[in-house]
């Protein structure tokens, strides 16, 4: 089924899915080293990639299983990076959410804005009763953006998906009942 594309946005950032017009942008922001240690965008990355997730993301948006955003200055348009709910559905009695941002927005709160965003989007008007983020245990710049959006953190998890290989994940939580206790390891 498809979602609807919401009204999202506060005095500093919009939320919008991607467009051709972004895919420049988004190739340039993620050759830093950190976005793809630290989320699923792979390396190298070319604009082909961009344009691929492009148009993935309408797609997305158009089964209802995904709901890919880009982050821009509410002012200038900028692009300043990204943020998704994944695992849209029906069936979910959760989803999670990943983001990025571009090195020359950090620090300002772009990501805490965005994930707080979409997080209220996700349990209020999409219905989902629990929204979850997965932070990689090194990564604790990202690990106080969840806490700052009002996550929960719930514990450790393994994760074997990322390319690197095996690493592990704190994982935060809005809505529902916690799954992990909190000194959980695998």
């Amino acid at each position: 089924m498809p979602l609807t594309v919401p009204a999202l946005h506060d005095d500093a950032i919009v939320l919008r899915p991607p467009e051709a017009r972004d895919a420049a942008a988004i190739t340039a922001a993620v050759q830093d080293p950190d976005i793809p240690r630290f989320t699923m965008v792979p390396s190298p990355y070319t604009i082909d990639d961009a344009a691929a997730f492009i148009e993935r993301s309408g797609a997305w948006w158009h089964s209802g299983d995904a709901a890919p955003f880009v982050i821009v200055d509410a002012t200038t348009g900028t692009l300043l990076g990204s943020v998704g709910v994944h695992d849209v559905g029906l069936e979910s009695s959760s989803a999670h959410v990943g983001y990025w941002v571009a090195v020359e927005a950090r620090g300002r709160g772009v990501a805490t804005r965005a994930l707080g965003l979409v997080a209220r989007w996700a349990l209020e008007d999409l219905g989902l009763p629990r929204v979850e983020v997965y932070v990689f245990v090194e990564n604790e710049r990202s690990q106080r953006v969840a806490a700052r959006a009002g996550f929960t953190r719930e514990g450790i998890r393994a994760f074997v998906g990322h390319p690197t290989g095996r690493d592990e994940l704190v994982v935060f939580s809005m809505g529902g009942v916690a799954s992990l206790d909190a000194t959980t390891r695998p």
